[in-house]
């Protein structure tokens, strides 16, 4: 049966629960999302004892369907105030779904200052004392516990940025090759972590599959074809990554360069897909990695320097163009060195780039200038004034520095598609209660909505509201499943989700069943943010965006707002 492990941290208490009736047709970002709108107040501290984290699989993690284990983590947000679930591959969501573990839930605060490491077998779960791994970066943390645990184990953990509960902190997940390269990066969860008194979960890899599927035969079926069509349609992602967005963001003039002072970059094809394949398959680096077991696109990456060393894994659109042409750095080796020390200290990306390019606005360094950047960033690991201040997020600095265009909502940092070009994505970062995130609704070209038969022009203010609520709708479906959504959000999705619950678990679950899902998702969350004090007035873009034209385009955000504060009515 499955069940939930809750941690006490105040007491040092673990308990096994029994999965509620009402939790059973939840997961992932579904359960997530419910857990804290029951039992987390929405004014409370993000630090305080009375928030909690919950760790959850998917509904479909675990069973052998592609691209199906991410993890979904889920708090109240240090950095946005509100409800946050911020999903993450590796092979964390895989093992705790085949060993029957619906969720994990961190609570309270441990009395003293120690830390500690929640370790989960097949048979029991230990709550160890991990003083010994203050001060230890993500990489050499995972190193030490693959000495200790065995190399097959599963590991989440904070760095240094989640110790010292800095706002941009993230959730390091080991991917498939065991390094801390796949992040739960948004929102600041890392901090609730840290403030759990948290180091790291660690997961022994499951020897058997506690989950019993219904229909194995139809299961097997839709997976296989599933697995086909994704090999056939997403093979431009397997060989180049989302770095092949680059020159598309750029030719559209929506690629985030000089903080957001424009919407193109003078050397873009220095920071492109071709580059980065040429870099890392002349230096004996692999262009194609999986991020979580059963991902057969592969659209990570390890990168190696000039010496064949490896330096990261994976380089993705929304670092190389934040840490890149954000800041005007055109130096993949740059770029890629900036995501390591990120991934070690445990920060998300996407703030930390927007921080440096806050920074270079403000003459604290000159835009383009790599070096200092690093060095910059740095002081994370070193704890000092300034090191606190860069992994606090792009909200944070900006205030500190007297900044008035500053890329936030709802406090959280921009993503790479500036919102004056891709008018859907723009309307996304808005009313996402998640704050701005591309991956709440994603409307990047090609995208449509829940009606096949529409089509969207992304430059458009037309349709944009009608379009991110439809892929809100449908992101939450697959964050509830634990897909990747290079699943495809779409309607063919829910129609299949449809099938593969029911077959699964022997429900009759529709499509119509699905699609309300994900509202019943959004509800909750957005029923959350206005009971923390969240008004129409948080569902809005930075001003600048709305009134200073884009070069080259000459675009503004111009979606009509009366539209956008009752897309949810």
């Amino acid at each position: 049966m499955p069940r939930i492990i809750r941690v006490n941290m105040q007491t040092l208490e673990v308990k096994h629960q029994p999965v509620d009736k009402s939790y059973l047709r939840l997961g992932g970002r579904g359960l997530t999302s419910w857990i804290v709108s029951q039992e987390v107040p929405p004014t409370c501290h993000p630090l305080s004892e009375k928030n909690k984290l919950i760790i959850a699989p998917g509904l479909l993690s675990g069973t052998g369907v592609p691209l199906s284990n991410k993890l979904s983590i889920g708090a109240k947000s240090p950095m946005t105030g509100g409800i946050k679930e911020s999903n993450v591959g590796g092979t964390t969501s895989f093992n705790l779904a085949r060993l029957g573990i619906k969720a994990i839930i961190l609570e309270g605060k441990p009395k003293d200052d120690a830390l500690y490491v929640l370790h989960i077998s097949s048979d029991k779960v230990s709550l160890l004392q991990a003083n010994e791994y203050r001060g230890c970066g993500n990489y050499e943390l995972h190193q030490k516990l693959r000495e200790r645990y065995g190399d097959r184990v599963s590991i989440l953990s904070i760095g240094q940025a989640g110790e010292m509960r800095l706002l941009a902190a993230s959730i390091a997940s080991s991917d498939v090759k065991g390094h801390p390269s796949r992040h739960a990066a948004r929102g600041g969860l890392g901090a609730v972590m840290g403030s759990k008194g948290i180091k790291a979960v660690i997961t022994d890899k499951a020897t058997s599959n506690q989950i019993e599927i219904k229909d194995k035969k139809t299961l097997q079926k839709l997976s296989k074809d599933l697995a086909q069509k994704l090999v056939q349609t997403k093979a431009g992602l397997t060989k180049y990554g989302t770095a092949q967005m680059v020159d598309t963001a750029n030719a559209l003039g929506g690629m985030a360069s000089y903080n957001f002072h424009r919407g193109s970059f003078e050397q873009a094809e220095l920071i492109n897909a071709e580059t980065l394949y040429r870099n890392i398959t002349q230096r004996g680096g692999e262009p194609s990695v999986p991020c979580m077991p059963g991902c057969v696109v592969r659209c990570s990456n390890l990168y190696r320097d000039k010496n064949g060393r490896y330096l990261t894994s994976s380089l993705e659109y929304e670092t190389i163009v934040l840490m890149g042409s954000n800041c005007g750095i055109s130096d993949l080796d740059v770029i890629a060195s900036l995501d390591y020390h990120c991934d070690d200290y445990g920060l998300d990306t996407i703030d930390t780039g927007n921080v440096i390019a806050l920074m270079m606005e403000a003459g604290v360094l000159p835009f383009g200038d790599g070096g200092r950047a690093l060095k910059l960033l740095q002081e994370v690991e070193k704890g000092s004034v300034m090191g606190r201040v860069v992994g606090s997020g792009a909200s944070v600095v900006g205030k500190i520095l007297g900044l008035d265009r500053v890329p936030v909502v709802k406090n959280q940092g921009m993503p790479a598609y500036d919102p004056r070009t891709f008018k859907g994505m723009g309307t996304t970062y808005a009313t996402s209660p998640m704050g701005a995130d591309h991956t709440a609704g994603p409307a990047i070209p090609g995208r449509g909505g829940l009606d096949p038969s529409k089509t969207y022009d992304l430059t458009d203010p037309r349709g944009q509201v009608e379009l991110s609520r439809d892929l809100q709708i449908i992101i939450a479906v697959c964050d509830a499943m634990g897909w990747c959504f290079f699943v495809g959000p779409d309607p063919n999705t829910m129609h299949l989700t449809a099938k593969l619950l029911n077959a699964c678990y022997g429900w009759q679950v529709s499509f119509e069943d699905v699609v309300e899902m994900g509202r019943r998702i959004l509800r909750w969350e957005r029923d959350f943010n206005r009971s923390a004090g969240f008004t129409k007035a948080h569902d809005r873009l930075p001003a600048f965006m709305l009134e200073e034209k884009q070069p080259p385009s000459g675009r503004i955000f111009d979606v009509d707002q009366n539209e956008i504060e009752n897309m949810f009515s």
